[in-house]
């Protein structure tokens, strides 16, 4: 585990997982509790002493689950569509499942309030807390069997009941009243719920894509700031965007909410019903038709009472009207069976009749019959006659269909072998049961899929002797309201969605994007106050392309006018009408054309925040360039402190292993007395060539000393294995500055500077250069009025000492023993070692080493970008390359063979001059300086000119008269240059 994942789990109270570990992570106060006391025999202590932080630790982990989470989701989605999915797609049977599933859903739901409850802060109590309890509660409503009970009809409530059999309760003489009202309850009541029911659409707030963007940890190389696709990489929403997109988000949801609540109670629907409707008035008609036959009659008195009745006209018309009333809603009648004369059927409706039947009643005892045996229409000795045919409405406008192939056998049946039904309460028929064999009661369908009717032009005493019960199959109505609910929710759900979505776009756009940015680049100067420089390029890239489109765009227009042009100067032979319009057009789009460029080329006020975004990068890139690579720690500190505006700039220095290098301006004081105001150019010139090329090997320039730069390759962070690359890297810079130096035509133009000729012949502008590594202190210098970000070390001192040194040896790059052995062999076989010293500040004799180039054998290019700002694709292309050094793939000592201008700077240094000066100096260090010197004269017979370091080991010989002093060691101090 990594030590910031420890401290996480520190912090959290929680005791670190091994890595291979399958156990989450424990409570510290469990785990002490358990190691001081034992499991056994303490276990009622440890659960007093330790349920609590468990079981907040435990809602923790569950409030912040993404796997419960998902499940969440899924079932918040189910609670919105749940229902009306059952009812469009799923039979009666099926509900049970449906139940289980929503009984599940709340129950997990109740574990996640619980769980954010004591896990999640800020949670109790709070806007979210109330509306899940709340829509977490509607969803008992979706419960069939509670629904039923609640919003249930008549069928519902006998079905209910503990009767059986037995008849049928007579207590109330207003039955018929109560079950009209119920059936009204029930429907006003569905439509509530299915209201109440888009309060779980507020869940759907909490639904946010929890995508953890972590990275994989690749290894950065030192000084590599950013990506060229950093800016396409997700940044985390601030805290002011949480809260206002929130507030926005809880606004619209509330306000659509509201209004879908509350418009129905402004319709008259929700307070006076319509009408009765058809059916009623039908069924109204039938049983006054039946009780008007009865009380004419009688026929329960005697047999010839009963038979009297049987032949009557009452009877016929009873009989008449029941089956003009069965076939008007005729649950049989299909479109395909539909003429093309007929304009309208019973399928355009959703009421068509399912069930028909009464109470049931006991068996007549010693009577002719039984009134139930009078409902039906049988025509018992009255002449029978085809019913299709006859009630099918062939030829009228509403057409009626055939019921089916033999529909006396479904009415005309004995009372005796009807079916009971709703736990033996009513008996009747089911006009469905030949096609549908399980629909033969009204109870296998659900309430909401049927419409229970009952007379209601009926008294108390008619309701106590027997009434009609008529059930309607609106099956096809729920399946449609159940699609329409899908739709609206839906509907709703992209309403909410784009209302907050268009209530906060501006406020994002103009207030909390740009404030998202300035966190964002804050937090990347917070991290590494390296990287203000690449947040500025970044940008001047973007509004750089901002401008190359918007110049394409004018060409474009321009290109339009002349090809319109064009046009109008071809159709000059053509008709003056077609002139006309030409020209028009050609004015026209002129027109339009400077309206474009008018509104493109004007400098509208630049807003508050974008400046303020501006002022922050280039806030940052200010205090990079100003503190550097050791100031870093100073900024990040100090930013990381958001809650007080203090500046303590005086922080804590840093131990730190660091590469050292010096570059030093030759004969910089001549330079400065003669150019005067002018060798701020100068020194800038140089400045710029030292610092880009450093940069380009992961070096960063520290400051100035002088006449000399101080630069650093700090090795803080980089694994082992890669500090011999940093150490190739630190050299191959030296040599690349050594000959971006000598092919800069800006100070190439110093050669021929008269004043400068004239006190030094032929000058060049050259560097001496070092490298020396050792600890350093890291941190800032000053007070509280100035600070200098910097280093403090003997060890910058030695560096200087042998940048000081390469005057006296006459070489360009000197390098001490501490770096030639970090350097990989393939770089440290291009070095020679050239003296054995001891130097002031450096404990014991250093072994010191050169690195032969000759700057003098290259020429000035002809052009070059210095003093000109890097453009972002060339910024881009150098971290390219930055990456690919970096890269175990390159070797830093093939560049000594691939590179022209080192080959050419290291011509004429051969074997042969390299193997008689080792030969020499090994002769010097151990004391036999007599053949020492005599190889020395034929090292300098080697090379077309002098080598420096053979004439100061001639020079130092000769000064000892040409022996080695008594005790000689091998190694003397270092010399000084006068």
């Amino acid at each position: 585990m990594s030590p910031k994942r420890d401290r996480k789990h520190q912090d959290d109270g929680l005791v670190p997982r091994s890595r291979g570990a399958r156990l989450a992570a424990v409570p510290r106060e469990l785990v002490a509790h358990v190691k001081q006391h034992g499991l056994a025999g303490s276990m009622s202590a440890c659960v007093k002493r330790c349920l609590k932080p468990c079981f907040v630790w435990c809602c923790e982990r569950l409030a912040t689950s993404s796997l419960f989470s998902t499940l969440t989701t899924l079932l918040t989605l189910y609670a919105l569509f749940g229902d009306d999915v059952r009812l469009l797609w799923f039979a009666k049977v099926d509900d049970p499942w449906f139940d289980i599933i929503t009984i599940s859903a709340m129950s997990i739901f109740s574990v996640e309030i619980v769980a954010q409850t004591f896990g999640k802060f800020g949670y109790k109590y709070g806007f979210f807390f109330w509306l899940d309890i709340l829509s977490t509660g509607t969803l008992i409503l979706d419960v069939t069997t509670i629904s039923e009970r609640t919003f249930g009809d008549p069928i519902s409530a006998a079905e209910r009941s503990d009767g059986t059999g037995g008849g049928h309760d007579r207590g109330s003489g207003t039955e018929a009243a109560r079950a009209a009202r119920m059936s009204r309850v029930g429907t006003k009541a569905g439509r509530v719920v299915r209201l109440i029911r888009l309060v779980r659409l507020i869940r759907l707030i909490k639904v946010y894509k929890k995508t953890n963007y972590q990275a994989k940890k690749k290894e950065d190389a030192p000084g590599l700031e950013w990506d060229e696709d950093e800016d396409a990489a997700m940044e985390n929403e601030s805290a002011v965007s949480k809260k206002l997109s929130e507030m926005t988000t809880r606004r619209v949801i509330m306000l659509v909410l509201i209004i879908m609540l509350a418009l129905p109670f402004f319709t008259p629907g929700m307070y006076v019903f319509n009408l009765p409707s058809a059916a009623q008035f039908g069924i109204n008609n039938l049983y006054r038709t039946w009780q008007d036959g009865l009380k004419a009659h009688d026929p329960l008195a005697n047999t010839t009472a009963w038979n009297a009745y049987l032949n009557s006209q009452d009877r016929e018309v009873y009989i008449s009207n029941f089956y003009q009333f069965a076939y008007f809603h005729n649950p049989h009648c299909v479109r395909s069976q539909v003429p093309s004369t007929a304009s309208m059927f019973p399928g355009d409706t959703f009421c068509k009749i399912f069930w028909m039947g009464t109470p049931r009643q006991d068996e007549a005892s010693g009577g002719p019959g039984n009134l139930t045996d009078l409902f039906l229409p049988r025509f018992f000795d009255l002449p029978a006659y085809d019913l299709n045919e006859h009630w099918n409405g062939q030829n009228n406008a509403y057409f009626q269909c055939n019921m089916t192939d033999d529909p006396r056998s479904m009415f005309d049946k004995p009372w005796n072998e009807t079916r009971s039904c709703v736990k033996d309460r009513y008996k009747g028929i089911s006009l469905l049961e030949s096609r549908e064999a399980l629909l033969d009661c009204p109870e296998k369908i659900r309430y909401q899929e049927r419409t229970v009717m009952y007379p209601s032009a009926i008294n108390a005493a008619e309701w106590e002797q027997l009434y009609f019960v008529f059930v309607f199959d609106r099956r096809s109505g729920s399946q449609m309201e159940a699609g329409l609910n899908l739709g609206q929710t839906l509907f709703i759900c992209l309403l909410l969605g784009a209302g907050a979505l268009t209530f906060s776009n501006d406020a994002n756009k103009y207030v909390l994007q740009p404030i998202e940015r300035m966190i964002a680049n804050v937090e990347k100067i917070r991290n590494n106050p390296l990287a203000a420089m690449s947040i500025g390029d970044q940008d001047s890239h973007k509004q750089g392309d901002a401008k190359r489109r918007q110049g394409h765009r004018r060409t474009l227009d321009r290109s339009v006018l002349e090809g319109q042009a064009m046009t109008i100067r071809l159709s000059l032979e053509q008709s003056w009408w077609s002139k006309k319009k030409m020209s028009i057009a050609f004015y026209w789009e002129r027109i339009m054309a400077r309206y474009r460029k008018d509104g493109r080329t004007g400098q509208p006020e630049p807003m508050e925040t974008v400046v303020l975004e501006k002022t922050i990068i280039k806030i940052g890139a200010l205090l990079a360039l100003g503190f550097g690579e050791a100031g870093a720690k100073i900024i990040a500190q100090n930013m990381r402190g958001g809650d007080n505006a203090i500046v303590n700039a005086i922080v804590p220095g840093r131990n730190v292993r660091v590469i050292f290098g010096i570059a030093n301006i030759r004969n910089f004081t001549d330079a400065t007395e003669i150019l005067q105001e002018q060798v701020m150019i100068f020194v800038n010139h140089i400045a710029g060539i030292v610092h880009g090329t450093v940069g380009e090997f992961f070096g960063a320039p520290n400051h100035s000393i002088g006449d000399a730069f101080l630069l650093t390759w700090p090795l803080a962070g980089v694994r082992p294995e890669k500090e011999a690359k940093l150490a190739d890297m630190a050299l191959v810079a030296l040599c690349k500055l050594t000959a971006g130096i000598a092919r800069s035509p800006a100070l190439a133009e110093y050669r021929s500077h008269p004043k400068l000729a004239k006190r030094l012949p032929n000058y060049r502008v050259r560097l001496g250069l070092s490298l020396h590594t050792g600890w350093a202190l890291e941190g800032a210098i000053g007070s509280e009025f100035k600070i200098d970000a910097s280093y403090l070390s003997p060890n910058i001192a030695v560096a200087q000492r042998l940048e000081n040194s390469s005057k006296h040896y006459g070489v360009l790059i000197v390098l001490s023993d501490t770096i030639y052995t970090m350097l990989s062999d393939l770089v440290a076989s291009e070095v020679r070692q050239i003296d054995y010293c001891t130097v002031q500040g450096y404990s014991g004799p250093l072994r010191i080493h050169a690195l032969d180039l000759d700057d003098l054998s290259l020429e000035p290019s002809r052009s070059s970008a210095l003093g000109k700002p890097l453009e972002h694709r060339t910024r881009a292309e150098l971290r390219r390359k930055k990456a690919e050094r970096w890269s175990d793939e390159c070797i830093m000592g093939e560049t000594f063979d691939r590179d022209s201008e080192l080959q050419k700077m290291r011509a004429k240094y051969t074997d042969e001059f390299f193997a008689h000066f080792r030969m020499a100096y090994l002769n010097f260090e151990a004391g036999e300086w007599e053949i020492a010197r005599k190889l020395f004269e034929k090292t300098r017979e080697c090379l077309v000119v002098e080598d420096g370091p053979t004439m100061a080991h001639i020079k130092f010989i000769d000064e000892h008269h040409g022996k080695a002093p008594d005790g000689w060691e091998g190694h003397h101090p270092l010399a000084t240059p006068k």
